[in-house]
């Protein structure tokens, strides 16, 4: 019997250090939880916001007509204007030599042509009589009418250097502000370089630039503006679209000018406007999170979960509008499972427990969001 429970002891003792000596069992993949809302189209408004400013309708560089050293600067910025009154002045003494000189070569070109004009007439009356030839005649006519186009000439260049010697004082073209200089007194200019802005303050509109994507439905949308905290938004309407998109932004710039001109004392040049653009949804849509959407270079998509496998899936959307909370996209169909949270940190090939979240419990967007219009999904 002995001999029996030592045989066994033996055999079992290297089994027990065998099992002591195996690793433990993997436990079971971890998988993650994830929020779904699921999908339901309507046929809403997309709304876009985008960041302006106030610019006047008409606003004007300005430049001397001819070149020359600044003696003087009459204006200082932000200074109102009127028609006609000196912005600026060049240096005269250059100009008036000219026309010293201009006025002295008219002089001259009178003396030759009276003179020419006298010899034709003699001639002409010899001619008659017998005493010259035709040719000597009309040869002493050809000088005659050649020295009346000099003093011609000689007059229309005095005109010319009186004009210049007028462009020497830069005048304002209209009532305004000054809301720009680029000189000073002392500094050689040249002819056609501006120096000033002009502006006219009593007609302003919202200069927007808008994203290239937004361009083309860009007139589909209705815009309305609020300049200041507790303002009510103004409506606008869309007066210019540039045909070019800008080459270091690829953006449209757009003006809108006022339906209604707002108060004078509320709007001064250069304030932020707050613009948003509304357009009546022409297709089924659904509003989801801005949590739920890929930003991708190109195009924008989500996350498609299959509730009985939880395997994801990507699908792209049209992006028809966005705040700082929520986005309105297009692609999607009814019932369809969307990532409504974290979308940015799933891969394709994972697979996820989907929980059920409905829309209506994503936050409120808030009331000052802004997207500016520069961002792309």
């Amino acid at each position: 019997m002995n001999h029996r429970l030592h045989l066994g002891l033996v055999v079992l003792a290297p089994c027990a250090l065998l099992a002591a000596c195996s690793p433990p069992p993997a436990p079971p993949p971890q998988v993650p939880a994830v929020y779904v809302s699921a999908v339901v189209n309507d046929i809403g408004s997309a709304t876009r916001s985008l960041s302006g400013t106030l610019h006047p309708r008409i606003e004007s560089d300005l430049a001397f007509r001819t070149g020359g050293k600044v003696s003087a600067r009459l204006v200082e910025l932000g200074q109102a204007v009127r028609q006609g009154q000196p912005l600026a002045r060049i240096d005269p003494e250059d100009a008036q030599l000219a026309l010293q000189a201009a006025a002295e070569q008219v002089r001259a070109a009178e003396v030759d042509a009276q003179q020419a004009a006298s010899e034709a007439a003699r001639y002409r009356a010899l001619a008659a009589d017998g005493v010259v030839g035709r040719q000597d005649m009309e040869t002493r006519q050809a000088r005659a009418d050649g020295a009346a186009a000099r003093r011609t000439q000689a007059q229309r260049q005095l005109d010319l250097a009186r004009n210049r010697a007028a462009y020497a004082v830069l005048v304002a073209p209209f009532d305004g502000v000054v809301t720009a200089l680029r000189f000073e007194a002392g500094q050689q200019v040249g002819e056609g370089q501006a120096v000033l802005t002009l502006a006219k303050p009593g007609e302003l509109e919202v200069l927007v630039d808008v994203p290239e994507s937004l361009a083309p439905s860009l007139r589909e949308h209705q815009a309305a503006v609020k300049l200041g905290t507790g303002e009510a938004a103004l409506k606008l309407r869309l007066r210019e679209l540039a045909p070019s998109a800008a080459a270091q932004t690829r953006t449209y710039r757009a003006r809108y000018a006022f339906a209604v001109p707002p108060p004078a004392d509320s709007v001064r040049m250069g304030m932020t406007a707050e613009m948003q653009l509304t357009r009546d949804g022409a297709e089924a849509s659904v509003e989801l999170p801005l949590s739920a959407l890929l930003s991708t270079d190109r195009q924008a998509a989500v996350w498609l979960v299959n509730e009985p496998t939880g395997a994801l899936k990507r699908q792209t959307v049209r992006l028809l509008s966005q705040t700082t909370d929520s986005v309105r996209v297009a692609g999607l169909s009814d019932g369809e499972m969307v990532v409504s949270v974290g979308a940015h940190k799933l891969d394709a090939g994972m697979t996820v427990r989907p929980v059920r979240r409905p829309l209506d419990a994503r936050p409120e967007p808030k009331p000052d969001a802004l997207v500016h219009s520069g961002a792309r999904p």
